[in-house]
């Protein structure tokens, strides 16, 4: 998998698209029948960090308890490294501002995999929102690849989604 990690991000999630096209389809389905966008939506969970991806339609609301993401003790930190702030500046704020949790928090941190923090999980939720209110209908595909997770909207209609 690692020579298609060179393709374009775009061209990647629209080959996933095409190879899930058929398991699509039911949460096409469910999200065009749907009255009013909620974390019950559907979405697609596409697994891509081994040779053969697979995929799960859930709804948003539980892509927390499939995705591994930090504990949220930890997004005031993400928050200040992604707005620049310096590794041991942001570690001293939080260990002075939060204290023992998020001392707990970092050190649980040191021993997983977590790709996501809590914001993201907010992101993917906004995200789907927004593609429920477009014409036609967009639902949320999140990948999960080795060393990233990645989303993004895909068009869809009762025949499943339009190509990408």
């Amino acid at each position: 998998m690692d020579h298609k990690r060179e393709l374009p991000l775009r061209r990647l999630h629209a080959d996933l698209v095409d190879q899930h096209r058929e398991a699509l389809i039911p949460a096409a389905c469910a999200l065009i029948e749907a009255e009013q966008w909620s974390l019950a939506a559907p979405c697609a969970l596409i697994q891509a960090d081994s040779a053969a991806p697979q995929l799960r339609v859930l709804p948003v609301g539980q892509l927390g308890e499939r995705l591994e993401h930090l504990p949220i003790e930890l997004d005031g930190f993400i928050r200040l490294r992604r707005q620049g702030v310096g590794l041991d500046a942001a570690l001293a704020q939080c260990r002075r501002e939060e204290g023992e949790a998020f001392e707990a928090a970092w050190q649980a941190s040191q021993h997983t995999k977590a790709l996501i923090s809590h914001d993201n999980l907010a992101e993917f939720a906004a995200l789907s929102q927004k593609g429920f209110g477009r014409d036609p209908r967009e639902l949320l595909v999140v990948v999960r690849w080795p060393d990233q997770v990645t989303a993004f909207l895909c068009a869809v209609s009762r025949r499943g989604p339009f190509p990408l």
